[in-house]
């Protein structure tokens, strides 16, 4: 299930996939497994921001440009809090991207 996020009474969601996490990966240097294997599953700030940052769109279906969703990724951190957008993060990845998550 899709989480609204609202900010300034407008809509939002997040949205993964594979080319979303390469570029996420790029940016911060370092794999999605690797962060979920060392951090059991804890983002640090800056990967969170990156993580939000460049997987908002806006409901009506648009992609969120990077610098637009830093700053929304600043005011839901200080409306929200940290460890709702962590949760909010993982949950929708797992959702988007299960074949992270597949065991044999």
């Amino acid at each position: 299930m899709k989480e609204i996020i609202t900010v300034d009474e407008k809509n939002y969601e997040l949205k993964y996939n594979e080319q979303v996490i390469e570029t996420i990966e790029a940016i911060t240097g370092k794999g999605f497994m690797e962060i979920l294997i060392d951090k059991k599953p804890v983002l640090s700030l800056a990967d969170l921001k990156q993580y939000i940052a460049n997987a908002l769109y806006a409901e009506d279906g648009g992609k969120v440009p990077q610098i637009q969703g830093v700053k929304i990724y600043e005011a839901l951190l200080h409306s929200k809090g940290y460890m709702f957008l962590n949760m909010l993060v993982i949950e929708s990845i797992q959702r988007d991207c299960p074949f992270f998550f597949l065991a044999n």
